[in-house]
């Protein structure tokens, strides 16, 4: 479709600058102290100068708009009558004239109008819009209205009201880097509120702001939403400065029809978009490269990302909710509605066990179990409809199968490029477990040769591998951060640390001898087998649990690359070994765990009936202990008794909670574990006085 070159009026090529504005951009600026509050009174006519306020309205240009000017309150809401209005025109123009001078912050507010959708060129209603200017100059002055003024205005305004001794050009400050940063958008030089997007621009701060709007579209298309809904959502979500579908805590309506918005929608679900609208644009490619990437290092993405080791998966969309997956060995893959955590629903996925199990059809896929099943969180846009993909696979086949999860269907199969099995204390592997990349719509699973990175919407791409440094075996439980680019695995028979950078596609190695003199004399049994790492992706911290041990390594990891070779070093200096409370009983020999990123909470499981939980100590603390709470139970739990584990720990709706496949040899069950529950649990000496098992307040217990 033709775009519109947006031509600033002649007024606005000498505008003077709003200081707010430039504070916000620049980040200091004296006035932007924290008791700074000479700019909280209401905008007040006080002189008879006229002032000239133009701008733009753009979700796409949206022409019809009418622009109030309006006094902004103590909160940076606009309050009182309007000061000035404008309609926009064509090409989302606007100009206010006023007689008098404001004499403190006000509030531009956009609604109504059309416009021409950058994503799929249909008629849309113009949505409403709001930007915050802490001191209108006297003359001439720009302000533009898009979604991304929006946001660091809801941003500025929830600033305000949680710190009322703040001022206007403190809060926008604040509000302008955070909401950047969490949108991909920290390259954009000056500020976005004297910016008009310029969907003509090939570069530069027009460019980006353009490309923002174009991939908030292609959101807007694919989840179905209205224009109103998606823009309202993204204000809210993000005006706490968290994009994890709440705001302050707490669920957020969208549009009228009675939901609630998705933590995904911003992160995995908005990532995804922002990889289609890329992908059919080129002229944003780059820059929606980094709208996706950022999104992808939120808390709640990888928390999605990371949260198993590969045979418990989960994903969320807006449309269906949220669904879990399990690898459930014989029984086949079982899918697990969240969407109302008090009332969990579990399915077996009959059509595609039929397609994938041995003896069920003839003509699919012998796998004589499903025992991983690994989701790409981040939506794939096919022939226009968006699609989630996950891949399947059996321990004891080189052969993985992709499935379309939006439609319940087996894609097809991919033999991958291994030879051999590795074999652990409790199985024999061709694929040991897997780690969604969202940013990159790429699975990567864990091999005896190394990383396998497989698209799963595409099994005719090409596969990536990164080998297995030589002297080293991959871990039956790895650990991601995806988002930075790196899958950790300590080798599995504690000979050293390995961590794979995605990026470059190379592996480095923290060798036997530096690992060893790590974590010398602090009590840690670093030498046994270790049988997994999960990451706290926000801490920067892995968790490593030997096998038969009852203590826990606490490593600080960072993204080690630049090797001139396949193989590198690293090293970290931060390392803690973490004492099981009361470890001379037997049930505190912890093999397997997994961590909600969102609230630091790690869940903890025995080869036997143990479980644990605990909360991480943020180790910036000057004195870090490692866990601030930790709790222990001996339970009635049967562990699946194949390795790798089957476990995993999500947060939903700013809760978290683990996940286990309950039973021994079939006869399963899908055990949910209310982990705050559990934290708060009477305890004696450090041990649950109940078994969590048989107490519904911690665990649900369901058939299928």
């Amino acid at each position: 479709m033709k775009k519109a070159l947006f031509r600033k009026p002649a007024a606005t090529i000498i505008s003077v600058a709003i200081s707010a504005v430039i504070l916000a951009a620049c980040g200091g600026g004296g006035s932007s102290a924290s008791n700074d509050t000479s700019n909280t009174t209401p905008a007040t006519p006080t002189t008879s100068t006229t002032n000239v306020i133009t701008g733009t309205v753009f979700a796409a240009a949206t022409s019809g708009a009418t622009v109030k000017l309006f006094a902004a309150d103590a909160n940076g809401n606009p309050t009182g009558n309007a000061l000035g209005t404008a309609s926009t025109d064509a090409n989302g123009n606007f100009s206010i004239a006023l007689t008098s001078q404001p004499s403190g912050p006000v509030v531009l507010v956009s609604s109504g109008g059309s416009y021409s959708s950058e994503a799929d060129a249909t008629t849309q209603t113009g949505a409403t819009f709001q930007v915050l200017v802490a001191n209108v100059p006297t003359g001439n002055s720009s302000a533009h209205l898009n979604p991304l003024t929006s946001a660091i205005t809801a941003r500025a305004s929830n600033l305000l009201s949680n710190a009322p001794a703040t001022s206007p050009a403190a809060a926008l400050s604040s509000a302008t880097s955070s909401v950047q940063t969490l949108l991909g958008l920290s390259d954009i030089s000056t500020s976005a509120v004297t910016i008009a997007p310029n969907t003509n621009a090939t570069s530069g701060d027009a460019w980006l702001l353009s490309a923002l709007a174009g991939t908030l579209e292609q959101l807007r298309t694919n989840s179905g939403l209205n224009s109103s809904a998606i823009y309202q959502a993204l204000m809210d979500d993000i005006s706490d400065g968290k994009l994890d579908g709440l705001k302050n805590g707490k669920s957020i309506a969208i549009g009228t029809s009675g939901q609630t918005l998705q933590s995904s929608l911003f992160t995995t679900q908005l990532s995804g978009a922002a990889n289609t609208y890329g992908n059919t644009h080129a002229t944003y490619q780059s820059a929606t490269g980094k709208i996706s990437t950022a999104l992808q290092n939120s808390a709640q993405a990888v928390g999605l990302q990371v949260g198993s080791s590969g045979s418990i998966s989960l994903y969320q969309t807006q449309s269906s909710g949220t669904q879990l997956y399990f690898a459930a060995r014989t029984d086949g893959l079982v899918k697990l509605d969240m969407s109302v955590p008090s009332a969990p629903v579990a399915t077996k996925l009959t059509a595609i066990n039929q397609t994938l199990l041995s003896g069920s059809n003839p003509s699919g896929p012998k796998f004589g179990s499903i025992d991983g099943m690994v989701i790409n969180p981040t939506p794939i846009t096919v022939n226009g409809s968006s699609k989630v993909y996950g891949l399947v696979y059996s321990y004891q086949s080189s052969t993985v199968a992709s499935v379309n999860l939006t439609d319940g269907v087996v894609v097809g199969t991919l033999a991958l490029p291994i030879t051999k099995s590795t074999s652990f204390s409790g199985a024999m592997a061709y694929v040991a477990g897997g780690i969604a990349d969202g940013a990159h719509n790429l699975i990567w699973l864990a091999t005896s040769e190394g990383m396998i990175g497989v698209n799963p919407s595409n099994l005719n791409l090409p596969v990536t591998k990164i080998a297995q440094p030589v002297g080293t075996q991959i871990n039956e439980n790895i650990g991601g951060d995806t988002a930075n680019g790196i899958i950790f695995s300590p080798d599995y028979m504690g000979a050293g640390i390995v961590v794979f950078n995605l990026i470059e596609g190379k592996s480095y190695v923290m060798d036997k001898a530096t690992w060893q003199a790590l974590y010398a004399n602090t009590g840690f049994t670093g030498y046994l087998e270790m049988d997994g790492a999960t990451l706290d992706t926000q801490y920067k911290l892995a968790i490593i649990t030997p096998e038969g041990s009852n203590t826990i390594g606490l490593l600080g990891y960072n993204i080690p690359s630049g090797a001139t070779g396949a193989t590198g070093t690293f090293a970290s200096k931060l390392f803690m070994s973490y004492a099981v409370p009361n470890q001379a009983l037997n049930f505190a020999s912890y093999t397997g765990a997994t961590v909600d990123p969102v609230s630091h909470t790690a869940l903890f499981v025995g080869e036997g009936r143990g479980l644990g939980v605990g909360v991480l100590d943020n180790p910036s603390n000057a004195n870090w202990k490692g866990f601030s709470t930790f709790v222990n139970a001996n339970s009635s739990y049967r562990f699946e008794p194949h390795d790798p584990h089957t476990l995993g720990t999500f947060n939903i709706s700013g809760k978290p909670y683990g996940f286990l496949l309950n039973g021994a040899y079939g006869s399963y069950k899908v055990a949910i574990i209310d982990l705050n529950a559990m934290l708060v649990a009477p305890t004696t000496g450090g041990w649950t006085n109940t078994d969590p098992f048989n107490d519904p307040k911690i665990t649900t217990l369901i058939g299928y």
